[in-house]
């Protein structure tokens, strides 16, 4: 434990040596940015595998330290909506009610999780043109839930083709019923970013792998535990201005 601490100790100091000795030449940039989430779940020996992408938005301030000309970090504390959709493995049968006439019944569940949701990122961003920039962005990323899980589930019933009937009810779990209030992984994404005046003007798409087991309630050391992980993807628009050198 102790030596743990001296490790922690030197990689601390010489983080703060690095970003001591660019202080001359750093920048810190704010801005906003918001976009929408293509989000699904990755689930192991559960009996709901069958997710699909549910479409969400996001939106973060963003905080840009620039080390260099092609370097920077960048913080980004908001809010962002996940889950998944969920459909029947196989739809139901259709019922003939009475000759040419078919009952069919269609059903869909959507899981919806929201977050403060914090990813702290590395990003090159070398000049493509004068004023152009790319930008490649990798990074850790934590996640808090800040309300209780939903699920909301849609029936809709047709016949002979016709829809007759829609009905949608949500039900809502926390605590042990819920996923778990915490998550982390990394992100990863490319974008551009281009400058108006002193504003700069960015687009960027980005790739989420969930490493933490939002099914923490149960007993991960069984090989056959439940184990549920966020997955998706995001595109955002946002701006950034320089507010001191």
């Amino acid at each position: 434990m102790r030596s743990f601490r001296q490790i922690l100790k030197v990689a601390l100091s010489a983080a703060a040596c690095c970003l001591i000795s660019h202080t001359a030449q750093a920048q810190l940039s704010l801005g906003l940015k918001g976009g929408v989430n293509f989000s699904t779940m990755n689930a192991q020996n559960s009996n709901i595998s069958n997710f699909e992408d549910r479409i969400a938005p996001n939106f973060a301030v963003v905080f840009n330290y620039r080390l260099g000309p092609a370097f920077s970090i960048q913080a980004e504390p908001g809010f962002s909506s996940r889950g998944a959709t969920v459909r029947p493995n196989q739809p139901e049968p259709g019922i003939i009610i009475t000759p040419g006439s078919l009952y069919q019944r269609t059903m869909k569940g959507v899981v919806k999780v929201n977050y403060f949701e914090l990813p702290i990122v590395a990003q090159y961003r070398p000049h493509l043109t004068e004023k152009l920039e790319a930008i490649i962005s990798a990074g850790p990323e934590i996640r808090f839930r800040t309300g209780p899980q939903k699920l909301e589930t849609t029936t809709a019933t047709y016949v002979s083709g016709e829809q007759k009937s829609v009905v949608t009810t949500t039900k809502s779990y926390s605590g042990n019923d819920a996923v778990s209030t915490f998550d982390a992984g990394l992100t990863a994404g490319a974008g551009v970013a281009y400058p108006i005046g002193r504003i700069k003007i960015f687009l960027e798409g980005r790739y989420h792998l969930g490493l933490y087991n939002l099914a923490s309630n149960t007993d991960d050391n069984r090989s056959d535990a439940v184990k549920i992980h966020n997955r998706g993807a995001s595109a955002v628009l946002g701006v950034t201005v320089p507010i001191f050198k």
